[in-house]
Parts: C-alpha cells; structure tokens; sequence
C-alpha cells in the first residue's frame, strides 16, 4: 500500500509538471489584480507571475478547509477514545467473567471428587 502511494504521488506530480511545462508561457506572464468594492476605494495589487496568484489562493483555500474541519476533526478524536475506552472496559470485563468462570468450574471439579461415589448396584442382585 505504502508503494501504492508513492507511484500515485509521482503520478500525480507528473501530471503537475506537464501541465506547467506546457502552459508556461500562461503561468510566467505577469498580471495584476484588482478588486473593485462598491463605495470602497479600489485596490490594486502589483504585477506578479499567474504561478503566484494560483499558488496563493491554492493555499488560502487549503487552510479555509482545514479550519472548516478542524471541528469534526476534534469530535471524531474524542468519539474515538470514548470508543477505546469502552473497549477496554469490557475486554477487562470479559477477562473477570472467564477468570471467575474458571474459578467456579474447578470448585464443581473439587467439590464432585470430594464427594463419595453412591455405591453401584449390581442388577441381578436385587432380586
């Protein structure tokens, strides 16, 4: 499975690099970007290569998804250790049960060869 990864990421990387390499005349050239706000001042940002820019908001959007899920990142942690700690209280459970049915088998062996065997009757004497 590890080797599986790998050869997907090299893929995947692969793939990266044709795409740049194929269109770098598109991701060298340099833009500027403007943001217009209605009754706002615009803002303009200084010229930089569109590689930055997808760089930049590729990053941005990252983190916007990872803050996104951090939540369900935590409930999933603490519903895992309630899930382990559970397990590990009836795994001790289940241990007591079978050290006390062990127990309580070897005081029925004990008691049985404690007591006397009735004597056996012989079927033609009881005439």
């Amino acid at each position: 499975m590890k080797k599986l990864k790998i050869v997907l990421w090299i893929i995947l990387l692969g793939f990266l690099a044709i795409i740049f390499f194929s269109n770098q005349d598109y991701f060298l050239a340099k833009q500027s970007i403007q943001i217009k706000i209605p009754h706002v001042a615009d803002k303009s940002f200084k010229e930089l290569p569109n590689v930055v820019y997808f760089l930049v908001f590729f990053v941005i959007g990252f983190l916007i998804a990872y803050f996104l899920s951090l939540s369900e990142r935590f409930k999933s942690k603490k519903t895992i250790k309630n899930l382990n700690t559970a397990a590990t209280s009836q795994l001790q459970e289940i241990s007591d049960l079978k050290k006390e049915m062990d127990s309580l088998k070897r005081s029925a062996v004990d008691n049985k060869a404690s007591e006397p065997e009735p004597e056996a009757q012989n079927p033609a004497s009881t005439t």
